[in-house]
């Protein structure tokens, strides 16, 4: 999927995992480098579920139709996350 500039984070995604820089300098919390276990994707929504594989360990994200604009959904489960905007850069 490439890789995403937000406005507190920057995403680079590849096959197998998401590398995160946050612009504070601090380390992520779950690391700067997450484990993809799997993918699926329908429409414009993508759901990636994280290793360890366990119940909300998952994030969901919405592209954009021209495909420059992937939004992270707030999460309930897991890092409980709020809804994130990313631009392509």
């Amino acid at each position: 999927m490439g890789h995403w500039c937000g406005e507190g984070s920057d995403y680079t995604f590849s096959k197998t995992q998401l590398s995160v820089v946050l612009h504070s300098g601090q380390k992520p919390r779950h690391g700067p480098v997450l484990k993809i276990a799997g993918a699926e994707a329908k429409d414009a929504h993508i759901k990636l579920r994280w290793k360890p594989e366990k119940p909300g360990n998952s994030t969901e994200f919405e592209l954009s139709a021209n495909h420059k604009q992937l939004v992270q959904l707030p999460q309930s489960q897991g890092d409980k996350g709020p809804r994130r905007v990313f631009r392509r850069c």
